[in-house]
């Protein structure tokens, strides 16, 4: 039976992120992971690796190793590690720059459904149960204070 690519990649970010449940930094990883899409799109691929690798942090490498684990499964990179790749965006030609900006945009979406889905995780780290009892927070401080 032929796997199509984009099952082998949903299946690698699902892997990925819930492997992530018990981790410290799981809140951070989560909130990186909802950011990541957007900062492809906005910076490039290159700036966005760059800036993971950079800031060097756990979590900031968590999200561009588990990233790489993904576009490896979907045949996208054979890079060994995150430097390997950083360096392969870096010399690619614009062809093979959009292949890999196209296929990492994929692979992070799938990231950012699953920090949502499996460790509960929302845009600004918080967990659903936090980010709930905020909003009803909000409400009752709106309704107090008064006018």
């Amino acid at each position: 039976m032929t796997v199509i690519r984009s099952h082998r990649v949903a299946v690698a970010a699902f892997e990925k992120v819930s492997a992530r449940v018990g981790d410290s930094f799981k809140k951070q990883y989560g909130a990186l992971t909802h950011k990541l899409p957007v900062m492809i799109l906005q910076n490039g691929l290159a700036q966005a690796t760059g800036f993971l690798l950079a800031k060097g942090e756990k979590e900031h490498l968590a999200v561009l190793d588990d990233l790489l684990v993904v576009l490896r499964e979907g045949e996208s990179t054979q890079a060994a590690d995150a430097h390997a790749f950083h360096t392969e965006i870096i010399a690619a030609d614009l062809s093979k720059t959009m292949k890999l900006t196209r296929h990492a945009l994929d692979a992070s979406a799938w990231m950012k459904r699953y920090v949502q889905g499996e460790l509960g995780i929302t845009a600004t780290g918080d967990t659903l149960a936090e980010a709930k009892s905020e909003s009803r927070g909000d409400e009752g401080a709106i309704g107090e204070g008064g006018s």
